[in-house]
């Protein structure tokens, strides 16, 4: 006679509980170190995001990135580094990016390198910057 309806309420609670890890985990979650995800292309260039490292876990994540870029007729080869290295939030990352590419390969990781070494003295002083906006608005800072 109770059974039902304890079935019925642990259903909903388990349901409940699925729904909302899925919503809370948000898309951050998706990136993971050393992955590459395409911006927006313009006319003649392709543009993504390499994600070197990343601090934290959740929506407190910090990614670190490098914003690369290529013009369409160029050998792929032929990389211009927009941003050598990028702190960002998750929820600037994901309203960055729009898809994983397919052929893009990562490049040489010196010059993040030297970056990030530069942006963690300035974490150091107490002035880093993190983007909280998207990638491209970040990068014409």
């Amino acid at each position: 006679m109770y059974l039902r309806p304890i079935g019925r309420i642990l259903a909903a609670v388990i349901t409940l509980v699925a729904f909302s890890t899925a919503l809370f985990a948000g898309s951050a979650d998706k990136f993971t170190e050393a992955s590459i995800w395409m911006l927006a292309d313009t006319a003649n260039d392709l543009r993504w995001v390499e994600i070197h490292k990343i601090d934290g876990v959740g929506p407190e994540a910090l990614y670190h990135i490098a914003v690369l870029s290529r013009h369409k007729a160029d050998p792929v080869w032929t990389l211009k580094h927009i941003v050598a290295h990028m702190a960002i939030t998750g929820a600037a990352l994901s309203r960055s990016v729009i898809r994983v590419p397919s052929g893009v390969r990562a490049a040489y990781p010196e010059t993040y390198e030297e970056a990030y070494k530069a942006w963690l003295a300035l974490r150091e002083k107490g002035n880093a910057p993190i983007c909280e906006t998207s990638v491209m608005e970040c990068a014409r800072r």
